[in-house]
């Protein structure tokens, strides 16, 4: 996902196979719709926080079996006001963000949906002007730590360091 995904959308997505357990990629829909609904929610959510993670009947058991690492280049946010901020790496690097993703059965068409939330954590204090909550950046080297089937791998949650990021005001497109 670059700063042009939006919610609802496919986007690139890592995740492990749950037959093989190797890495895989694939376009999966923002939006989780957790595996046990039995017809589409009103509501998907594309963000979980990472405080509540592990025990949010909607995302627990993504959590615990199907994570995913979100690759990206920037992400907007926006303040109170209404300002838009992109932030990014501070070298101009891509990223991944911690995701959970589900495999949801769509009883109406008969078929199978992807679909995957962002998590959140608090904001660092380059973020904290801004908004008080940031996506959950992960360590490069602790991508197959997450994708792995270790059931709670919950200390790689949280706030990327500031000095590594960067944030810029957007300009209006008026």
């Amino acid at each position: 996902m670059d700063q042009q995904g939006r919610p609802n959308e496919p986007q690139l997505v890592y995740r492990r196979h749950p037959e093989t357990g190797q890495p895989v990629e694939g376009l999966l829909r923002w939006g989780l719709i957790p595996h046990f609904c039995e017809k589409r929610p009103d509501f998907a959510p594309i963000h979980a926080r990472a405080e509540t993670i592990a025990e949010n009947e909607w995302f627990r058991d993504a959590y615990r079996e199907r994570r995913c690492v979100v690759p990206m280049n920037s992400f907007f946010q926006k303040n109170s006001s209404g300002k838009r901020y992109a932030i990014s790496r501070r070298d101009g690097g891509p990223f991944g963000v911690a995701g959970i993703w589900e495999n949801w059965r769509n009883s109406v068409t008969d078929t199978w949906e992807r679909t995957f939330a962002v998590i959140t954590v608090p904001a660092n204090e380059l973020i904290a002007p801004i908004h008080d909550r940031m996506l959950a950046i992960l360590p490069t080297d602790q991508f197959p730590r997450w994708l792995s089937d270790e059931t709670d791998p919950h200390d790689l949650l949280s706030p990327f360091p500031e000095d590594q990021l960067a944030v810029k005001l957007q300009r209006s497109r008026r």
